[in-house]
């Protein structure tokens, strides 16, 4: 009995095969720190041609991938703490041509190209932007960090020559600690423009009371202090003894403080840690006059200084 054997040989032709252009790729690391401003801020990544190997070598292409994010909002992660903050990488200076991956190229505008002889290094620029910050959420202070491939292909986007390679591209984010206050009226929002209030008790009554609203925002605690000038006094202008200081008491979330000594010793008045909530911590502060009896006529004042130091 005779035995055939059949062999089956399988051919793959793989596209975008690596195509040994001699491409060389330096993607520098991109370190971008947050401050008032964010400004769109370029970066730099540097090809370089180090074989011949004919004509279909002089065309490249530069593609870049999702990141960590796995989609087009891309973002960057606080190790520590697992929290996010959203960029994005762009072709042009003004936000506008998202890099994209090989298979996401809908445009010249998604991608970095050009031509390249052998020998010779072109640097090609990015565009890194940060996403909008919620100034009443700040996110918590430390690094972020994403890491996105910078692929390099010969040949363009709608005719890929051959795969030549990836460098990463290491996108850092710091954002450093942040503390604001700002002093608004009972129930009002945080409005960083609000730094200073006046209490204006027209003609002084025994047990007259005023109130408002400081708010703090923070993403590493913070610790809020006060102090008076006159000691928890107000003091008659030009005044002098007794009958030209009047007390006051001094209350913060309804609990009486004391203001005893604070113009040189300024006194916590509260205090937390982490990030405060969206729209910052409220912490409601109220003004009752004391006794008024025999006091001098005049115009009777007293200078407080709250200050905020983060806590974390």
């Amino acid at each position: 009995m005779k035995i055939k054997f059949l062999f089956l040989m399988i051919f793959m032709i793989a596209t975008n095969a690596y195509a040994d252009c001699g491409y060389n790729l330096t993607t520098p690391v991109f370190i971008f720190n947050v401050g008032d401003t964010n400004p769109t801020t370029p970066g730099n990544v540097t090809i370089e041609r180090t074989k011949n190997n004919g004509v279909p070598c002089s065309n490249f292409f530069l593609a870049f991938t999702k990141g960590w994010a796995g989609n087009y909002s891309r973002r960057a992660l606080n190790l520590s703490n697992g929290d996010l903050i959203y960029y994005n990488l762009y072709k042009n200076a003004n936000s506008t041509g998202v890099l994209k991956e090989p298979s996401d190229i809908g445009s010249t505008n998604e991608v970095l190209f050009g031509t390249i002889a052998k020998d010779q290094i072109k640097s090609l620029t990015y565009y890194f932007t940060l996403a909008p910050i919620n100034a009443g959420s700040p996110p918590r202070s430390g690094s972020y960090i994403d890491v996105v491939q910078v692929q390099a292909y010969s040949g363009t986007y709608t005719n890929i020559n051959g795969w030549e390679g990836y460098k990463d591209l290491y996108v850092y984010i710091n954002i450093a600690k942040f503390v604001s206050l700002s002093l608004v009226d009972t129930g009002g929002v945080y409005d960083a423009s609000k730094t200073s209030k006046t209490l204006d008790f027209g003609e002084l009554e025994e047990d007259e009371q005023l109130a408002f609203d400081t708010r703090i925002v923070s993403n590493a605690g913070y610790i809020l202090k006060v102090s008076s000038t006159n000691n928890g006094y107000l003091k008659r202008t030009d005044g002098t003894g007794t009958n030209s200081l009047i007390s006051y008491d001094f209350f913060v979330n309804n609990s009486l403080k004391s203001l005893n000594s604070s113009a040189s010793n300024p006194v916590t008045i509260a205090s937390a840690t982490g990030r405060t909530p969206s729209g910052g911590a409220q912490v409601p502060i109220r003004v009752q006059i004391n006794s008024v009896t025999n006091k001098d006529p005049g115009i009777y004042q007293d200078y407080l200084t709250l200050s905020v130091i983060s806590n974390d």
